[in-house]
């Protein structure tokens, strides 16, 4: 907001801001104390900073040199901001103080020590890119005796065995736990087959002693059915007796031992119950046993849904264990290439940092070195850097701040119990402070935080958010949207609620808001997708911020490129270049690195610069990809020698057009790394591209590359951005949308379990499903809570019914009281109610906005630009650029915006090449009109304003383009939600209508449906909808999307395409549909050979098919190959005029005039 009411009162100073230095009583309290060691939990937006950087100015100001006091935060930028703020209140002192990141410090330590820690002081910080390369490298070491050797094809983080390996090494780093430790626990790899079986036995002596047929019970049935409980029990003591009683055996037969105890547990209930059993209350009981052992595939009648079956716990555990024994050699060979490398990860320069200050030399230097130590969000530390600090501080005055009720990176490593219990016990004598005023938030949005957290069982405080200043007295704050169930239809609510905030139209806001104002906050990287989407259409300004601007190759490539430029031997950074700037597959990389020089000795490998300037095209599968890449390097290391660095570093970023790829927040990131040359370049005289320059580049990096550093927020713009990115960030107004269980299901991940054993723990200790659902509680209070005056709130429950398919006669808490007490899951599972939490938890002033700010707008009420700071609906807009286009034409046009832009904004335009992508619907227009296809499909000029739409139509109805989609799109969503009845797609194509503001188009939509039920293809079992797909003919590409693969009553697959159109297509001269059935052969492992056309439009229903032999196909691919080849080549010079420029999209140009047509433009 731009008005006067953001300004604090002076009576509730923000401690936050210099303005108002003044200290809080509780953070005055902090700060004066001199007992150590503390902890301070401070909640969100309680200027836990401005408390930290005062208590260090105190000290300094006491006497205390800058140098002896030693701060650790986990990014760089807030390290530099704790200097900056200490440097204006102590002066040029405030620099002297030793702020660093965690990582930073273990560098500094290791840099210093090397000889020490037995370090080559030359060695790199692996990027993510080398450890993606190393784990390629070493895939061969693994046996695949449990897993699956596949790998992505195509260099790109994955599923297949590199990113399992790539999971698995931090997991076991960032416990400490090496590949000899994983060796000692491990059996041998008989063992682990013969485990792999266990599951299986207890379920055959289940089936065998637990399940029965009983329709009714007796006191004969209940006493054969204790007899069978135990010789179920003697069964798994059987078993159990068969295991040693170390390594994971000993883990083994902790599941086998809590089984027993269940079969006691349960046989004492039984008898215990006998009479209720027998007189109907709890008849059904019997059936309880083999239920929890895992007999049926659901609830049997009278029994409680149970979330598990005890052997899928065992074999879940042993399954773990056995892809663990095919990783550990993947762990050790990865060590081994790190070494070889002169390599240590992010992981390695703490452990290694860890292993040094044991030695007692070294920690007795550290130990005179400082007096303070001063740790920032120490919630978010992991086990190795938990004692990391307490080797650093075990000589000075620790103080740590954080917030439990903030920790949400523990899937990352961080072990929320870091500054709680861990602390308490590393620290007898710890003193506790707290610091719950918020300067931030509105008190209802605060209620709303405070009273989700309350939900949450396990907490390690009590504290409670409270606004201060006028922000305590406000009423509003909190809004509610019931979404769709759609997320498309979702974003379409939201950016209606965003259209109105940003107008100012709504009785929510005194005034309307900027883009900048505005933060959409997401969980998953995915649900940004629709929402970007929606926006674009809306035409509201928007940035992707952090972790989800990572489609393009990123900085990192740049700096591999400068690697491989310096030294054209490093092939971890060269494989990076070709991979993730020119796209070449997986394939054609494996030939180029296993490709052999004629002469080549068979022990030596040949180097992959050489193998990409020597290698046969014709070899390659896609050799285009590789030969531009051959022409661009060969031209980069030819100025190697000749070019400074800065110049290269040009050619570089020219000859690759690097910035084509980057996104807005990756070319602000490389304006950092244009900063690095530049830093390189003070004193020297033009320096060279050198091995120096890289060492100098890595050394700059590892202070910059810190996981938790935040994105860069824009200037009008709406900022998109995960949750976990905008820890640390505010606005004004915050979005939270996909507030549904299903998208925060709690999930346990893969090496849990696995890391906690290997830590000393019991797989039994913990339901690690649990720990998820309790960090998704604390991600939904720091999504709240970094909202100043609005948190709008967008969810709804899941279609999931509530009701059992029996009457229960043994409750859930009663079968919860019969096991045995050590099992640590619950009976009904794990789950995060997350939208009913949410409605229990809403202030009384909280509003439902889903009927009116998030209800469809009218095209008036959008912002379609923003000039001078001034907002211009769609209508101001369009006549404030046709009255500029009217100047221009007049020549009165002020030419002043143009000189006021300097040269360094107008540039040079680069020579750049268009990219295309193909399409039937490109390739159609191609065979029309060149410069139609040239226009429309490769530089996708805008229409003219006012254009006849392709049926001919006059405009005063809805076009049928605008009925083609909203037809496609019922269909899509009916096949999608297993609708098969009339009257459902017309529900649906009506919510569909209503949510887009386009009820005009109902009617001939619905007068669509009503035809394609009249048609037999209504009746076929749809098996795809809407199927993307991307076809590749001699380096080009063909995308396209599929309306529907059904599957006829005699077993035939069809692929139909929807026309809701006027207009017929040829079954023989066309082109798409040979298109889709050669998209098909790529898509399903069935054969598809028909194809056709439903027409549900005027000229319906109906349904035209043909069957296509493999020489109609073979003849359509080379059809499609000749016409490919042709579109490449399309210029806007090549117009063909004719009949089709009447309704040509761009028929104001001149060309149409030659087509001598009557009708005006």
């Amino acid at each position: 907001m731009t008005d006067e009411a953001a300004a604090e009162d002076d009576e509730f100073p923000d401690p936050r801001d210099d303005e108002f230095p003044e200290p809080r009583e509780a953070q005055r309290e902090i700060i004066e104390s001199d007992a150590y060691p503390m902890r301070v939990r401070a909640g969100a937006g309680t200027g836990k900073t401005f408390t930290m950087v005062r208590k260090i100015q105190r000290l300094i100001e006491n006497g205390t040199p800058p140098d002896r006091i030693l701060a650790l935060t986990f990014t760089n930028k807030a390290a530099d901001s704790m200097r900056e703020k200490l440097v204006e209140t102590v002066g040029e002192h405030g620099y002297d103080i030793e702020a660093y990141t965690y990582h930073a410090i273990c560098h500094e330590l290791l840099q210093e020590f090397a000889y020490h820690a037995d370090l080559d002081p030359r060695y790199d910080i692996a990027t993510d890119a080398d450890r993606f390369a190393l784990s390629y490298e070493v895939l061969d070491e693994m046996p695949y005796r449990f897993t699956n050797p596949d790998v992505y094809d195509g260099v790109d983080y994955a599923t297949g065995a590199p990113d399992r390996l790539l999971q698995f090494v931090p997991a076991m780093k960032r416990t400490g736990i090496t590949p000899d430790d994983v060796d000692a626990y491990l059996p041998t790899v008989d063992r682990l087959f013969e485990f792999g079986e266990l599951a299986d036995e207890i379920r055959e002596a289940a089936d065998e002693h637990l399940k029965v047929g009983w329709r009714k019970i007796t006191d004969d049935r209940l006493d054969e059915m204790l007899a069978n409980l135990e010789a179920m029990e003697q069964t798994l003591g059987e078993l159990r007796t068969d295991l040693n009683d170390d390594r994971m055996e000993t883990h083994v037969g902790t599941y086998l031992d809590v089984m027993c105890e269940t079969c006691v547990s349960l046989a004492a209930f039984l008898d215990a119950n006998r009479a209720e059993i027998l007189d109907g209350d709890l008849a059904y009981s019997y059936k309880l046993p083999a239920h929890l052992f895992g007999q049926y595939s659901g609830a049997p009648k009278g029994m409680p849904p149970v979330d598990y079956a005890l052997p899928d716990k065992l074999d879940a555990f042993v399954d773990r264990c056995q892809v663990l024994s095919d990783l550990v050699p993947g762990y050790r060979a990865y060590e081994t290439r790190l070494d070889e490398e002169n390599f240590l990860d992010f992981n390695d320069l703490v452990l290694a940092t860890v292993d040094l200050l044991k030695a007692d030399t070294i920690a007795g230097w550290l130990g005179d070195r400082y007096d303070y130590v001063f740790c920032d969000e120490y919630q978010d530390t992991d086990t190795v850097q938990f004692e990391l600090v307490q080797r650093i501080a075990a000589d000075a005055d620790l103080f740590v701040v954080g917030d439990d009720d903030q920790a949400i990176y523990e899937w990352r490593g961080a072990n929320v119990e870091n500054i709680g219990p861990r602390l308490d016990a590393a620290c007898p004598k710890l003193h506790e402070e707290t610091l719950d005023e918020n300067f931030r938030s509105n008190q209802p949005i605060l209620d709303l935080a405070n009273d989700a957290l309350s939900q949450l069982d396990v907490r390690a405080s009590e504290k409670e958010l409270a606004a201060v200043g006028d922000a305590a007295d406000a009423d509003a704050g909190v809004v509610t949207i019931d979404a769709d169930e759609e997320p498309e239809d979702e974003a379409a609510q939201l950016t209606n609620a965003l259209t109105r905030l940003l107008n100012g139209d709504t009785e929510l806001v005194d005034s309307a808001y900027d883009p900048s104002d505005i933060a959409i906050l997401v969980r998953k990287k995915r649900h940004a997708r629709p929402i970007a989407e929606a926006l674009t259409a809306a035409g509201i300004p928007y940035e992707l911020g952090g972790d989800l601007a990572s489609e393009a190759p990123g900085v990192e490539t740049v700096i591999a490129a400068l690697k491989a430029l310096a030294d054209p031997l490093n092939e971890v950074a060269l494989n990076r270049v070709l991979a993730m700037r020119y796209r070449v597959s997986r394939a054609d990389l494996e030939r180029l690195n296993d490709h052999e020089l004629p002469g080549t000795a068979p022990d030596e490998n040949t180097p992959l610069h050489e193998s990409i300037t020597e290698i046969s095209l014709d070899e390659l599968s896609e050799p285009s990809r590789v030969e531009t890449a051959r022409d661009h390097l060969g031209d980069l290391w030819a100025k190697r020698d000749t070019h400074s660095l800065s110049r290269l570093y040009q050619e570089l970023k020219s000859t690759m057009r690097i910035e084509w790829f980057l996104s807005e927040q990756e070319r602000h990131d490389l304006r950092a790394l244009d900063e690095v040359v530049s830093a390189f370049e003070e004193g020297a005289v033009e320096p060279e591209l050198s091995g120096r320059f890289v060492e100098f580049l890595d050394q700059h990096d590892v202070s910059d590359r810190e996981m938790a550093d935040q994105p860069e927020t824009q200037h009008e713009a709406v900022s998109i951005m995960t949750i976990h990115k905008s820890k640390g960030l505010e606005f004004p107004v915050v979005v939270l949308p996909q507030l549904r269980a299903g998208e925060w299901a709690p999930r346990a991940r893969s090496y849990d379990v696995i890391e906690h054993v290997l830590d000393g723990g019991s797989p039994l200790d913990h339901d690690f499903a649990q720990r998820d659902e309790h960090e998704a509680r604390r991600l939904l209070h720091v999504g709240i809570t970094r909202a100043e005056e609005l948190s709008i709130l967008s969810g709804r429950r899941d279609d999931e019914s509530q009701d059992s398919l029996h009457a229960e006669t043994v409750s859930p808490a009663t079968v919860a009281e019969i096991l045995p007490e050590n099992l640590p899951w619950a009976i009904d599972g794990v789950s995060f109610p997350i939208w009913e939490t949410i409605q229990e938890s809403l202030p009384l002033t909280a509003v439902d906005g889903t009927e009116t700010i998030a209800a469809p707008v009218d095209d008036a009420e959008r912002v379609a630009a923003i000039e001078a700071g001034t907002r211009l609906s769609r209508g101001a807009g369009q006549d404030r650029v046709l009255d500029l286009a009217k100047q221009a034409l007049d020549g009165e046009l002020d030419p002043a915006l143009a000189d006021s832009l300097p040269d360094a904004v107008l540039g040079e335009p680069a020579a750049a090449t268009v990219q295309r992508r193909h399409s039937y619907t490109s390739l159609d227009t191609f065979a029309t009109c060149q410069r139609q296809h040239y226009l429309s499909h490769v530089v996708r000029a805008f229409d003219d304003p006012a254009v006849g739409e392709l049926d001919g139509g006059d405009g005063s109805g809805p076009s049928q383009r605008q009925i083609g989609i909203l037809f496609h799109d019922t269909a899509e969503r009916a096949a999608d939600r297993g609708y098969t009845d009339e009257a459902e797609w017309r529900a649906l194509a009506e919510r569909l209508a209503s949510l887009r503001g386009e009820e005009a188009v109902l009617p001939a939509v619905e007068a669509c449906i009503e035809r394609f039920f009249e048609t037999d293809a209504s009746s076929w079992e749809i098996m795809e909808a809407e199927r993307s797909f991307e076809l590749t003919f001699e380096g080009e590409t063909v995308v396209g999307m599929i309306d529907a693969l059904c599957r006829r009553p005699d077993g035939e697959l069809v692929v139909l395409d929807y026309k809701a159109t006027q207009n017929e297509r040829s079954l023989d001269d066309d082109l798409q549909l040979p298109i889709y059935l050669l998209a098909c052969e790529n898509l399903f492992d069935e054969p598809v050979r028909t194809a056709g056309y439903t027409y549900v439009g005027e000229q319906g229903p109906r349904i035209d098919l043909k069957t296509f032999t493999d020489a109609d196909l073979e003849q359509a691919r080379a059809q499609l190959s000749d016409r490919l080849s042709l579109a490449s080549e399309s210029a806007f010079e090549m117009d063909t005029a004719g009949y089709h420029c009447m309704y040509c999209p761009h028929r104001s140009l001149s060309c149409s005039d030659e087509a001598g047509l009557t009708e005006p433009r």
